[in-house]
């Protein structure tokens, strides 16, 4: 047996010594081999993201969506089972129920910026919110990594240990 690397603080100033190894490395995901990642997932992705981050209703700059849109594929690459589908789903509800919510029945990226926003908003405060609610998630923890986001905000170093510059 190897000595465990991670100790949970809390227990430990209470004085037990609860300790968790290594996961192993095959499990381990950042050693995961990425699997291929559908473009309609990476294109979804980045048109939920231009909604997303433009509430004056101009795009972002393009760098950040092209930031946004590789960290959403990394990490649906490498996602597994359940959290795969899931995403997946948010994704199909995103694209192609939240534009019913302005009444047209085309697939999300096909609005103009204004309607997708609002398509989004309406399908936030309706019964089917929860779909929304994986992609938007990780959409924000992506937005929030990006160095230039980091720096507007002063808020780092990020959940991926980088510090801004």
């Amino acid at each position: 047996m190897t000595e465990p690397a991670h100790r949970l603080p809390v227990l430990a100033e209470r004085g037990v010594a609860l300790t968790l190894p290594d996961p192993p490395a095959e499990i381990a995901v950042r050693n995961r081999k990425g699997a291929e990642v559908p473009a309609a997932v990476r294109r979804g992705a980045r048109v939920v993201a231009e909604a997303l981050f433009s509430p004056d209703g101009e795009l972002p700059d393009a760098e950040r969506l092209a930031y946004i849109e590789e960290d959403f594929g990394d990490f649906y690459a490498r996602a597994h089972g359940n959290a795969r589908m899931i995403l997946r789903l948010s994704l199909f509800a995103l694209t192609w129920i939240a534009p019913l919510f302005v009444f047209v029945p085309l697939p999300l990226g096909s609005l103009s910026l204004r309607r997708r926003a609002l398509a989004l908003e309406r399908l936030e405060a309706s019964p089917l919110a929860p779909a929304a609610l994986a992609v938007k998630a990780m959409l924000c923890i992506l937005w929030f990594e990006h160095p230039t986001t980091q720096r507007e905000t002063n808020t780092a170093p990020s959940c991926k240990g980088k510090v801004a510059s």
